[in-house]
């Protein structure tokens, strides 16, 4: 079967001129992404087919025979805990020099191999900093103002200064009108919140290949390696800003497929681009050494730390992000707290930050007390992140 899509070439005239392209069906190959490190819980096997450009979402591999033995002959099954998600039992972690295999047997009989990969040391984290400074932006013709985080790695032997990084944001979510009051419509009373909506935590982790070698220094270390930059208009360094960084400690053969892997997703992708070719990794289909593999078993070494930096660190520098949701200031509403108490009043996503400053007008029916609203976004942090504080957290 063969599909026709029409591409237009906009040519060096000005012209654009239909041009029809057949597109063949794509052959299905397994994708393998699995990783074995000496930390517990990051230990994984995902399976899935690759697709073609006219399906949106691949075919994860379910039903699997998932297996990483050592080469002590030692074996450890992954179980499969969600479609195409294999994982081993917590407890199981990697050793540092030994080597291991991984095996895979599909649903439809398909058995692959990987190479023996050791697992290396992991590296020593010396210091994670961050460092106030103008950046020329991606997006426009100027200057981007923040802070550029970095870190500086030492060397732990005289072989493999390969690295790929992790890393976790965690950091307050602060906002000026966080709802201190709500209605309770069983004894129709207006209650102080315990604790009140206005600060949050919120965490994400990084997104892309991030590699780095220090394979051509002299002395192996990593200085001022640059992992993040969180400019003044983001939200990150209101409050306090905790990061975590994970180097994963890595072979040469795992770099250099990294580094292919990075050069081939970002390429401009025009028709003159020079066409690469597949990305072997290590591991091979053992019914069918010529069906293609696409994927990688990484065993790494990895070291963990974070530092937490208080909000306002780099203040005297000139650094001042802007504040969260500064529109919050225009869209501030009142309503009569007599209405809130009759249950009469319908909130529509409003949340009660507080009473009005000028709460006691005296009227001749008593006191007309009015209560100030705010709309979901400015007065509940939850819409952005969780009440609960991280375990580290001061």
């Amino acid at each position: 079967m063969k599909r026709v899509f029409i591409i237009s070439i906009i040519c060096l005239s000005s012209c654009i001129e239909p041009y029809e392209v057949e597109v063949k069906d794509t052959q299905k190959a397994l994708v393998i992404d699995a990783s074995l490190t000496n930390l517990p819980g990051r230990q994984f096997v995902k399976l899935e087919y690759s697709f073609s450009l006219l399906e949106t979402e691949p075919e994860m591999a379910s039903g699997a025979l998932v297996n990483v033995v050592d080469d002590l002959g030692n074996n450890v099954l992954f179980s499969e805990v969600s479609p195409g998600y294999y994982m081993p039992d917590s407890s199981f972690v990697g050793l540092v020099g030994r080597k291991y295999q991984l095996s895979v047997q599909t649903f439809d009989g398909n058995e692959y191999l990987s190479e023996f990969e050791e697992l290396l040391e992991p590296a020593n984290i010396k210091e994670i900093y961050g460092r106030f400074l103008s950046l020329r932006s991606e997006t426009s013709d100027g200057f981007d103002v923040g802070v550029q985080f970095l870190v500086d790695i030492d060397q732990v032997d005289q072989e493999n200064h390969n690295y790929r990084f992790e890393y976790t944001e965690d950091y307050e979510i602060l906002l000026p009108y966080g709802s201190m009051l709500e209605f309770n419509p069983t004894t129709r009373l207006i209650d102080r919140r315990n604790p009140p909506l206005s600060l949050c935590y919120f965490k994400q982790e990084s997104q892309g290949l991030i590699i780095a070698t220090a394979g051509g220094q002299t002395n192996g270390n990593i200085r001022e390696f640059p992992l993040i930059f969180i400019a003044e208009n983001q939200r990150e360094l209101i409050g306090k800003y905790s990061l975590t960084i994970r180097p994963y400690r890595i072979s040469n053969a795992a770099y250099q497929y990294y580094s292919d892997l990075k050069e081939n997703n970002e390429s401009a992708g025009s028709f003159f681009d020079r066409q690469k070719g597949a990305l072997i990794g290590n591991i091979r289909n053992i019914n069918d050494p010529t069906a293609p593999v696409l994927g990688y078993f990484e065993v790494a070494g990895v070291s963990e730390d974070y530092k937490i930096f208080d909000a306002g660190t780099w203040q005297d520098d000139g650094y001042y992000p802007d504040l969260f949701l500064e529109s919050c200031n225009m869209r501030l509403d009142t309503v009569r707290t007599a209405d809130i108490l009759a249950g009469n009043f319908d909130f529509n996503n409003m949340y009660i930050y507080n009473f009005a400053p000028t709460e006691a007008i005296i009227v001749p029916l008593g006191y007309n007390v009015l209560t100030l609203l705010v709309p979901e976004i400015c007065g509940d942090c939850r819409y952005y992140g969780s009440l609960k504080k991280p375990a580290f957290w001061d």
